[in-house]
């Protein structure tokens, strides 16, 4: 009875916006004078005039694309106000069409419910051995409030009604790189049109993304592969599509000069590739050994790629790794909590380092550069199994998918080789870096993978497992 009459309130809200409209401005003046979160109801209000004027698809493509690709320093003071927004958007979104009638609610797959559910307990169960310290509870209600985003896409691309809004999420990540790459471009131009040599090494072009960059352009250099050769476009449209976009964010993902990034999108390409076109990857090989006869018979070749390779600085690495290793051995079963590895690490680090490490201290949290080895000495054994967790269920949701359609070659066969592929592209990466996986709710950082699980989960439940109970 009671959620009847919540329902029936939000329901006369939707269909009495534009006077609620008038009386909430202001209100939302009133309330920003009298508390130091002013941008709150501005944020509130704001959702509540683009759930008026625009149409639930474009809603969520603006807020992916918003979440993602405006941040940066620049955009560091309004971040959040946009997340505030956005959520706030996807909620009214959510509920004109559900309802406060939980039964009705899209329920993603269950393993994907377990996977969550695993990330959250490890969080708050070891936040809560090692004494309830503020990163971890913050940390927690980051990983809510992500989940929720992450869930509300999820019933967006469930509508029954609208059996093509999974594509909407595609858009939103295809034209998200393109937003980051127009600042890699400007990056460039204002720094003199060319690749130059800085103190040994070539100069590193993140534009307003940062060191996560790279992965968010593989990411979307695959969906678009795979979005084209699924085939909705026509061929020629494709191939001049695929090599404008491809050629283009190589090239970015060149300038950004992310090591770990570029081995593991090569290794992900490969594979990919290998189902789709096994031409290019015999001219990879071709190319590769051409390369390699270059660097050993040409000097100026060589100086050039151990500028690139930046070799030196891979010993540096060795202090995180070691650190990071020797934390773990002290703290195996619950770690040092979730979001202190930096509080633990400097007391690892030996002397000889000291130096270089000065500069963690001003610019940012250190981690150990590898991702299992960060949730294990935060998390302990919980951590491993979180690690475990999030690929293990990717991978086999994907391979599942894969399995189902290996001899129809349709739509849903191309995306399952796309999600392998994304798969092997971020668990080859997760070896040296830990942006971009789970880092406890951090949006614009970790949106872009979640949003491939997201598309996952439905192509999974929708064409394996609906499928696998019609023949049973």
């Amino acid at each position: 009875m009671i959620m009847n009459y919540i329902n029936a309130f939000f329901q006369y809200i939707f269909h009495n916006i534009k006077e609620i409209l008038i009386i909430a401005f202001p209100l939302s003046i009133l309330f920003s004078m009298l508390v130091n979160l002013y941008y709150v109801p501005f944020a509130i209000l704001t959702a509540v005039l683009l759930y008026k004027y625009l149409s639930e698809k474009t809603f969520v493509l603006l807020s992916i694309i918003i979440l993602i690709s405006f941040t940066g320093e620049a955009l560091e003071s309004i971040r959040d106000y946009i997340t505030i927004l956005a959520i706030s958007g996807l909620f009214f979104f959510f509920i004109k069409r559900y309802g406060l009638v939980i039964i009705d609610y899209p329920k993603p797959p269950g393993i994907l419910i377990r996977l969550w559910s695993i990330l959250l307990f490890t969080i708050a169960f070891i936040t809560s051995i090692n004494g309830f310290h503020f990163g971890g509870i913050d940390a927690l209600f980051r990983s809510i409030v992500f989940f929720t985003i992450c869930y509300f896409l999820y019933a967006f691309i469930e509508e029954k009604n609208s059996p093509d809004n999974f594509y909407y999420l595609i858009l939103a990540l295809i034209l998200t790189t393109l937003i980051l790459i127009i600042t890699i471009y400007y990056d460039l131009i204002s720094k003199g049109l060319v690749i130059f040599v800085v103190e040994g090494f070539f100069a590193r072009f993140t534009g307003a993304f940062g060191n996560s960059l790279a992965l968010i352009l593989s990411i979307g250099l695959i969906i678009s592969i795979v979005a084209l050769y699924s085939g909705k476009i026509s061929k020629r449209i494709k191939k001049v599509f695929i090599s404008i976009y491809i050629v283009n964010n190589l090239f970015i993902i060149f300038l950004t000069n992310s090591r770990a990034a570029i081995l593991a999108l090569t290794v992900a390409l490969l594979f990919l590739f290998y189902y789709l076109n096994k031409k290019i990857i015999l001219i990879f090989i071709l190319s590769s050994f051409g390369l390699i006869l270059l660097y050993l018979i040409e000097p100026f070749i060589q100086t050039l790629i151990d500028a690139y390779i930046r070799l030196d600085t891979v010993s540096q690495r060795d202090y995180l790794w070691s650190a990071g290793i020797e934390i773990m051995k002290d703290y195996p079963i619950f770690g040092v909590g979730t979001e202190m590895f930096h509080h633990k690490f400097y007391t690892y680090v030996p002397t000889a380092g000291s130096y270089f490490f000065e500069l963690f201290m001003i610019l940012q949290k250190p981690h150990p550069h590898n991702y299992t080895l960060w949730l294990i000495t935060e998390n302990g054994i919980l951590g491993l199994i979180s690690a475990l967790s999030i690929f293990g269920i990717y991978f086999y949701m994907a391979w599942k998918l894969k399995s189902k359609f290996d001899n129809e070659k349709n739509e849903v066969y191309y995306f399952s080789l796309g999600f392998i592929s994304i798969g092997i592209l971020v668990f080859v990466r997760s070896f040296f870096e830990v942006e971009g996986i789970f880092s406890y709710g951090y949006i614009s950082r970790d949106l872009p993978f979640w949003i491939t699980y997201i598309l996952l989960a439905y192509f999974y439940k929708n064409f394996y497992q609906e499928n696998f109970r019609k023949l049973n």
